[in-house]
């Protein structure tokens, strides 16, 4: 897998991207010192990657936040935000907040981030309303470039429901982003599955593309 120097990971709420950035991080981890996870999700107030900063940065990566803001709601921005847009010796991922919210957040940042080594991601679960069938993912695209201000590069397959996804969810989920994708001329990065479900996976499931292990972290309120 390529790794640019920053990593934007966007979507819909529900997506996973939050999931797929806290992954991604561990991962960068693994490979490369002076990692940063950088937390632009300024409205959700579940399934922010603040949450596990304390377990992240036991794994070599620092979480970037307002700490004095945990769980607020407000719409600010750090500005410590800028030690990983321009430092060069730091590497590392933004998780920006879903949906138009989040890509309005990232905007402020945009003209700098242009300038850089960086690829925008964006994270597809076509178990989510607005994205389960190729139109709604062209649109959601079309949103978030023109609010962030930044062009999307790769879309990732993250086909979910959680804790409760099966293999066949995912089956059913790839073709669709595969063909959004094709149709905005656009690259599928890598398919997202839950790594207890890799066993599952057949020779009947054929991709072109990288299957990416994820560990589920996030957890909802409700169910801790």
């Amino acid at each position: 897998m390529d790794f640019s120097r920053v990593t934007i990971f966007t979507g819909n709420y529900g997506s996973g991207k939050t999931e797929i950035s806290i992954n991604y991080s561990l991962l960068l981890a693994e490979q490369f010192s002076n990692i940063l996870l950088v937390d632009l999700d300024v409205l959700n107030p579940y399934f922010r990657s603040r949450e596990k900063a304390e377990f992240l940065e036991e794994k070599g990566v620092e979480v970037i936040f307002p700490k004095n803001l945990l769980h607020a709601d407000l719409p600010i921005i750090s500005a410590r935000v800028q030690k990983l847009i321009q430092n060069i010796d730091y590497r590392g991922v933004i998780d920006v907040g879903g949906d138009e919210e989040g890509a309005i957040a990232l905007s402020s940042v945009s003209r700098k981030l242009a300038e850089d080594d960086y690829e925008m991601n964006l994270v597809v679960n076509t178990l989510r309303t607005f994205t389960g069938n190729v139109e709604g993912i062209m649109e959601a695209k079309e949103r978030i470039e023109m609010r962030s201000r930044l062009k999307v590069d790769n879309i990732i397959c993250n086909t979910n429901l959680g804790v409760e996804t099966g293999i066949e969810e995912i089956k059913e989920g790839y073709p669709i982003v595969k063909e959004a994708a094709q149709k905005m001329g656009l690259p599928v990065k890598f398919i997202a599955v839950r790594r207890d479900l890799l066993p599952l996976i057949d020779e009947d499931f054929k991709v072109d593309e990288e299957i990416f292990p994820i560990d589920i972290f996030m957890t909802p309120p409700w169910l801790r």
